[in-house]
């Protein structure tokens, strides 16, 4: 299977709001997508279908995930594990060297990618979900900076 990643293009609204509407239970409304064309975020797409986004907010040396998705239907194929790396490398050549995020206590296939990626848990934001109502785990990681020889 081909995968090909590149940024977020207006165009690819609707399908990323049909996947955030089936991959979680208190999707962002499709004016959060619209109105927020993001210079850090990628799309995913396999065979020329669109199975994922990520989402980022980058200032200084530091990028916050702030929404990231697998169509359902392709979920536990590592399809997360390659749009996470990929983008995250990304932003690393470009001189991020910390990654954070928030993540439902309940999501556990989402805490064990980001663990495996090195991400450890720094903390929680009670009550932080409303529908239903759940804390957050904040997660982070630092990228060692690597010496110039």
């Amino acid at each position: 299977m081909k995968l090909d990643i590149r940024p977020v293009q207006e165009s690819d609204f609707p399908a990323i709001c049909e996947i955030e509407g089936r991959a979680f239970v208190d999707p962002w409304p499709k004016e959060a997508f619209t109105d927020f064309l993001c210079r850090n975020s990628w799309v995913l797409f396999m065979e020329q279908k669109l199975i994922g986004y990520i989402f980022y907010h980058t200032a200084a040396d530091e990028a916050v995930i702030i929404n990231f998705a697998i169509d359902p239907s392709y979920q536990g194929e590592d399809y997360g594990k390659y749009l996470l790396h990929k983008s995250m490398q990304f932003l690393i050549n470009c001189g991020v060297q910390y990654f954070y995020l928030d993540v439902r206590k309940s999501n556990f296939k989402a805490i064990a990618l980001y663990h495996l990626m090195g991400f450890q848990t720094l903390g929680y934001r009670k009550n932080y979900y409303h529908t239903p109502p759940e804390d957050a785990i904040v997660m982070g990681v630092q990228i060692p900076i690597k010496d110039e020889e």
